[in-house]
């Protein structure tokens, strides 16, 4: 079996040729500015428990965006836990 390379170049990875580069924003980033626990969001309901999220874990902690404001904005980015994030999709 032939073993995967464990280090990319930033050359072997991006294709110049392929990107779509503009001096304006194609779509706003959310700005996470202020974040509520899922258990109260639920009980509160605002959000409903089928409701698709993304859920990000770092260092024990999560942290749950919803799929359809990333869908829409498709980065976020904020403070969490006092560093910064961003999160991509």
């Amino acid at each position: 079996m032939e073993a995967y390379p464990t280090e990319l170049t930033a050359a072997a990875t991006f294709d110049a040729k392929r990107a779509v580069l503009s001096k304006r924003d194609m779509f706003r980033p959310l700005a996470v500015q202020r974040t509520e626990g899922l258990a109260g969001a639920l009980s509160s309901k605002k959000v409903r428990a089928e409701t698709p999220l993304l859920v990000l874990e770092r260092g024990g902690a999560a942290l749950t965006l919803l799929t359809s404001q990333m869908i829409f904005h498709h980065v976020a980015q904020g403070e969490w836990n006092g560093t910064p994030f961003l999160a991509t999709f």
